[in-house]
């Protein structure tokens, strides 16, 4: 995670806050926002499990969709918007397996999770994940005759 930090900014991201390791003992990493982001950015184009932000302006939601789609990955996805009709495209469009909708935390309460692409495979959540750790045997039985 922070050696992603650290190359962006080398790259020309902004850091605006975090990136600090901090002393003493544990895994914590300050929560990290970057600024002027770039496509090439390993921040931008791998999975960064951990709080950190990259944010890249766009100019339109269709570019942000198309940017989002064109991961090899697709565990999951946040948007934030006041535009419910963005909201249903995403949901719809994004090829991953969660999308959350101004909201930036959780999996899949109650439903599957199913992550596409280079994310993995098989359910995270819900009763999916039961079938898949499940094989189904069927038996016909009759009384034999008399």
């Amino acid at each position: 995670m922070h050696a992603q930090v650290t190359e962006a900014v080398s790259e020309g991201a902004r850091l605006l806050c975090g990136g600090t390791i901090p002393d003493g003992p544990g895994a914590f990493y300050a929560p990290t926002v970057l600024a002027d982001c770039t496509d090439e950015m390993t921040v931008m184009c791998e999975e960064t499990f951990g709080p950190v932000a990259p944010v890249m302006v766009v100019n339109s939601f269709d570019e942000a969709l198309s940017r989002a789609a064109a991961s090899p990955y697709g565990l999951a996805a946040t948007v934030l918007t006041a535009d419910w009709e963005h909201a249903q495209r995403a949901w719809r469009d994004l090829p991953v397996g969660t999308v959350k909708v101004n909201a930036v935390f959780g999996g899949a309460p109650g439903g599957a999770a199913h992550p596409r692409r280079g994310s993995g495979q098989g359910f995270g959540y819900g009763p999916e994940l039961l079938d898949e750790m499940t094989v189904v045997k069927v038996g016909h039985l009759a009384q034999p005759p008399r």
